[in-house]
């Protein structure tokens, strides 16, 4: 993982600077006492530097030079390396005198690890250039993970950025009067902030040093670049029970590819965390992670966050996650008794709740509603990795007798249930199509008068459903993806994300019936969300978790509505 910061002025010209590697605790703790709301615009540039130092842990460079060409200007780059993959490759990437290569994020092309042989990122995509004589969309038709890029090309004087095909990497930019600016991150500034563009995903980004303009090229509209995910709509078969073997075939594939390529310099004692509430999503994640890590030895940190909420009254150890990822982590240690699940409890006290909210609020511009903040937040502290791991007594019957001792979490990648609910149909919203049908149906088992007299088209309530899966698989780049990743990179961690690998998309979009999805029992009415996970959960003997309901995780860590008198609240209320 890495920051991107770069920086072209047709007309300026830039002084070189030294920058270091410094400890990423020492960057926030500046960074929660300073308030760079009014900096100037003149030093965008440098004060994004410690915002994206604090991305990578491990290198950091900055370079800077005056094109060739008379006709064009100078630039200046910026790269922070969180290294994952061996060799450690600097950045920014100098290759032939031509091509300056700025990325962030992780690929899953079969060739980067084949053999037992493990490759680079960056050098895989250079390969590829000079494989395809230079075809840069061709090369980004053909990468498959979670990243965005920022590529100078000074032959051609054309700077190339933008993300993957669902945006999971955050990235922005800022254009006009001869200047660009491509940033992993957003600028703090009032002003200035409002003038940065969130890069939409599935689109490459081309900005032309001779004329100053952008263009814009949607996925769609080259064969050289992949279409977009269809969520197909067809009914189950008795032929459909086999795909749930497919299903964990295929899932245990994307999570192997994101847990056995990690090879940090500063290895820790778990070489990857999961973002634990003990829910379904989760859980399934890590049995299947430790099914593949079952060697002994192997260790798994498990980050649950609940906040002591002053509106509630409830303590971290009452909250509804707290209580589920207690339950879940014991029957995984006993699943799976020759890995080391540490479930690190994350308590989150009121007061330094209010120290970090600014700073929370800064990171996830543009996103501004209530319900933005306090999903972010709770990622943000539960990738920190601050806590108390729990020791597990088997003599004890009492959870809340249970040893804690004060433990940090080192890992450097985390990986995230996102993607489950809106593959899979597991929102409320998902539910609700079925309602009426299923109200419907009940009162007339029971044998209650009919007070709803509408005719329900089981076919075309799958079709809304289709549409629905549809919207928020588009979606998810702007509601959570780049969000996501601002909190969450801040601490110099990755966040990887199973259910939305390429090939685990184009197989739950084309080959799982919509009634594996959010199922609806035509004999009963009852309406169940993400019934090809529970089945999944089922086969793996996960039981515990099967009918668990989804609870979201501002609600589940009780981070949503924490002041005193904000009950009333709406999740789409600007933060004020």
């Amino acid at each position: 993982m890495c920051g991107i910061l770069y920086h072209y002025s047709q007309s300026g010209s830039f002084e070189g600077k030294v920058v270091d590697i410094v400890d990423i605790d020492a960057v926030i703790a500046k960074d929660l006492a300073s308030d760079q709301s009014s900096s100037s615009v003149g030093t965008t540039f440098d004060s994004l530097i410690p915002k994206i130092l604090a991305r990578g842990s491990d290198y950091c460079n900055y370079l800077n030079g005056k094109h060739d060409n008379d006709q064009f200007g100078s630039f200046e780059l910026f790269s922070s390396v969180l290294s994952l993959r061996p060799p450690l490759t600097e950045q920014p990437f100098i290759k032939d005198d031509r091509y300056i290569i700025q990325f962030n994020g992780e690929l899953y092309n079969d060739e980067i690890d084949s053999n037992g042989i493990h490759s680079n990122d960056i050098l895989f995509i250079y390969n590829k250039l000079i494989e395809y004589n230079d075809d840069l969309l061709k090369v980004i038709g053909e990468i498959h993970g979670e990243f965005a890029y920022c590529i100078f090309d000074k032959l051609r004087g054309k700077v190339y950025f933008g993300k993957d095909s669902l945006g999971k990497k955050s990235l922005c930019y800022t254009v006009g009067g001869g200047e660009l600016i491509v940033s992993s991150c957003m600028p703090d500034d009032s002003e200035v902030k409002e003038t940065f563009i969130e890069c939409k995903n599935a689109i490459v980004y081309t900005y032309d040093l001779q004329s100053n303009e952008i263009n814009m090229l949607p996925f769609n509209k080259s064969d050289k670049l992949p279409n977009g995910y269809i969520v197909s709509n067809f009914e189950s078969t008795s032929q459909s029970n086999d795909l749930i073997n497919i299903l964990e075939k295929e899932l245990t594939k994307s999570i192997k590819s994101r847990i056995e390529t990690i090879f940090p310099i500063n290895p820790s004692h778990s070489k990857f965390g999961v973002l634990f509430s003990g829910g379904i999503d989760c859980t399934l994640l890590t049995a299947i992670a430790a099914s593949i890590s079952s060697s002994s030895g192997t260790a798994i940190d498990l980050l649950n966050v609940s906040f002591s909420n002053p509106r509630t009254g409830l303590k971290p150890s009452e909250t509804p996650d707290r209580k589920l990822a207690l339950k879940s982590w014991i029957n995984l240690q006993l699943a799976y008794p020759n890995v080391e699940f540490n479930l690190i409890e994350c308590d989150i006290p009121y007061e330094e709740y209010l120290k970090h909210k600014p700073r929370v609020i800064k990171l996830i511009y543009p996103n501004d509603t209530e319900m933005d903040l306090s999903i972010s937040i709770a990622f943000y502290f539960a990738s920190r990795g601050i806590g108390n791991k729990v020791i597990l007594n088997p003599n004890e019957t009492n959870l809340d007798n249970f040893e804690r001792i004060p433990y940090h979490s080192q890992c450097k990648v985390l990986l995230s249930g996102l993607g489950a609910d809106e593959l899979f149909g597991g929102y409320t919203r998902h539910e609700r199509i079925f309602t009426p049908i299923s109200n419907q149906l009940k009162r007339s088992l029971k044998n209650k008068p009919v007070v709803d007299f509408n005719e329900y088209d089981l076919k075309q309530l799958n079709i809304e459903l289709t549409d629905e899966l549809q919207l928020d698989l588009d979606n998810l780049h702007s509601r959570n993806l780049s969000r996501d990743d601002k909190v969450i990179s801040t601490w110099s961690k990755e966040l990887r994300y199973p259910f939305l690998d390429h090939d685990f998309i184009k197989f739950t979009t084309s080959s799982i019936p919509i009634d594996f999805k959010t199922r609806y029992i035509v004999e009963t009415g009852e309406i169940i969300r993400k019934f090809a996970l529970r089945q999944l959960a089922k086969t793996l003997k996960l039981d515990w978790i099967i009918n668990e309901p989804k609870r979201a995780v501002q609600f589940g860590s009780k981070s949503a509505k924490m002041e005193i008198g904000t009950s009333k609240l709406k999740g789409t209320d600007k933060i004020t």
